[in-house]
């Protein structure tokens, strides 16, 4: 008989800061973790499979949260520079 995995999760704190990206980050992160549930009330909940190094896992999604920060913040920059270069 197998056994079935057993999951675990992990509450991440986001500030308030990163709120806004946060849907955004959870659409990047879940593609490239599709075996890990994601889920929203007044923390971040990560669940997922037990032997999973949740110390990656949630220096991933810390990342992609950042990323798409910076990425919102820089995104009326970078339209002005292109803009600016072609003439438009």
């Amino acid at each position: 008989m197998l056994d079935k995995p057993t999951s675990q999760s992990r509450e991440i704190r986001i500030g308030p800061e990163f709120r806004p990206f946060l849907d955004d980050a959870i659409a990047r992160f879940s593609y490239l973790y599709p075996d890990v549930s994601v889920a929203v009330d007044a923390e971040v909940t990560l669940s997922f499979k037990e032997g999973t190094d949740e110390g990656k896992l949630i220096r991933e999604f810390q990342f992609a949260l950042y990323r798409q920060k910076i990425f919102a913040e820089t995104l009326p920059l970078r339209k002005a520079i292109i803009s600016g270069v072609m003439g438009r």
